[in-house]
């Protein structure tokens, strides 16, 4: 009606939809570090000149044709990609090879080749991230507060994550459980937060594809060397998951990090599938809150881990110095069992598996993903205690003081040697052990010549499950010394 005012309707604001963190559809400056964005500019600009010199990572494919391959800026750069033509005396290069072609441009119609007059090895300079380790984590948890150290940097190694573990034949990562001492079911949350921001190609293990249009082939490409996985304990675990955090062996990632989220804030036994199952269990304390923002996954956080993984620290120079560490470790293990004074028979479980494979090499895991925080090439011995000390060390007192009636004799049947065999063979370990070296199944087996193999194995995995000795390496064993 004339004169009266005109009801306006104010539309109510759109749902925050945070941006999809993306990873093989790539295409702008700002999602890619400062060195990937270089080496796409100079091969693409190699690659122009009419005898280019140009140097990348090759991929072969039977659908190529028989003298072809393709050469990428990096393994995981397939933005951009020039076709090369070999002469038929020549052998093509390795698949995955990082190598400098020499050649003359060759047009046809639709596209160009590379006609190739010489392949040469070359090194691949190996980056470093743009920012520092710290950085990395104000970007990692910009919408949680209080959460401290040592958590803070244990869940950031999930994502720096260590490289493969060749001699012990497993793959890399870090696995850790997230106990909710919160009481509002915060370590789910930060879990799923953690894989929202992570493109899914690295969740879900998604290969690339590169489409020839002029060739009219797709070629995949392997996954990125790493993925995440989460998983609610308090629900059945996934087989697959549990074997994988068993043995450690996966056939699509070279490195798989795993986080378990649980609401309770304590193990309800020590065969608690968050305690055994992963490297370190971690209590989110009460401190932690989610911060009431909307943001968009921030960059840095996926180009950080891109980059670090293009690093790979090693424990020494050598096998023997890998071994020395887990020797090392497995020692520091057993004290820190004497420390919070558990029962013997609780100390081969879990956080105090002395064996080779069991805590001592996650040890390592957090060592290793250490240095790769700190660009460094290689982690010593007293690099590894360090880290050990400062993370895995502070963690466990944490644990321990949050759940100080949890390790204790009550409830605990110490194990007791019933068999001769068993007192037999603890004994002649006992007595020829060094504090450096073990004794080798193949002494046991000369010392015990009338005793059958598999006997023999019998009676040394009933002193391992009775927490009477441990396996420093394959084979290799010690005893736990006693109080």
């Amino acid at each position: 009606m004339e004169g009266e005012p005109l009801l306006q309707f104010i539309p109510k604001p759109a749902r925050f939809k945070p941006l999809a963190a993306r990873f093989w559809e790539r295409e702008y400056g700002i999602e890619f570090d400062k060195w990937e964005w270089k080496l796409l500019s100079e091969f693409n600009q190699a690659k122009m000149a009419e005898f280019p010199t140009i140097s990348g990572f090759v991929i072969s494919d039977y659908r190529l044709g028989r003298n072809r391959f393709l050469l990428v800026p990096a393994q995981h750069l397939t933005n951009d990609f020039v076709i090369c033509e070999c002469p038929p005396y020549m052998d093509l290069p390795s698949n995955w090879s990082y190598v400098t072609v020499k050649g003359k441009k060759i047009v046809f119609r639709d596209y160009y080749e590379i006609f190739v007059d010489e392949v040469v090895p070359a090194k691949f300079e190996v980056p470093r991230p743009e920012i520092e380790f710290k950085d990395f984590q104000e970007s990692l948890f910009v919408q949680w507060s209080g959460i401290n150290s040592p958590l803070r940097e244990l869940l950031a190694f999930e994502f720096v994550s260590c490289p493969p573990l060749f001699a012990l034949g497993q793959v890399g990562g870090i696995n850790l459980s997230l106990y909710d001492g919160t009481g509002e079911g915060l370590s789910k949350r930060l879990l799923k937060y953690f894989k929202n921001i992570i493109p899914v190609d690295f969740v879900k293990g998604k290969p690339g594809v590169i489409g020839i249009s002029e060739l009219s082939i797709q070629i995949r490409v392997p996954p990125f060397s790493w993925g995440f996985r989460s998983s609610d304990v308090d629900k059945q675990l996934n087989e697959n998951l549990v074997s994988f955090l068993r043995n450690r062996k996966s056939g699509r990632f070279s490195e798989l990090s795993v986080g378990l989220g649980t609401d309770k804030s304590a193990p309800v036994s020590l065969h608690d599938p968050p305690l055994t199952l992963t490297d370190q269990p971690t209590i989110l304390l009460p401190s932690a809150e989610k911060r009431k923002i909307n943001v968009d996954p921030p960059f840095e956080v996926i180009k950080y881990v891109i980059t670090s993984k293009m690093l790979y620290p090693t424990i020494g120079d050598s096998q023997k110095d890998l071994y020395q560490a887990l020797g090392e470790a497995g020692s520091r293990v057993i004290k820190l069992a004497e420390k919070f004074d558990v029962p013997h028979l609780a100390r081969r479980h879990a956080l105090f598996d002395p064996n080779y494979y069991g805590k001592p090499q996650s040890i390592l895991r957090v060592a290793l993903a250490l240095a790769r925080a700190e660009s460094r090439d290689k982690i010593d011995l007293e690099g590894v205690m360090k880290a050990f000390e400062k993370y895995c060390l502070t963690n466990m007192e944490i644990i321990f003081e949050s759940w100080e009636d949890f390790f204790t004799s009550k409830g605990v049947e110490i194990g007791s040697i019933k068999e001769e065999l068993d007192k037999n063979i603890l004994k002649f370990i006992s007595d020829n052990e060094t504090k450096e070296t073990g004794v080798g199944l193949h002494l046991i087996q000369e010392h015990f010549i009338n005793r059958d193999a598999f006997e023999l194995r019998e009676a040394l995995l009933r002193l391992q499950e009775s927490g009477k000795i441990y396996e420093v390496k394959r084979d290799v064993f010690k005893s736990v010394p006693l109080e």
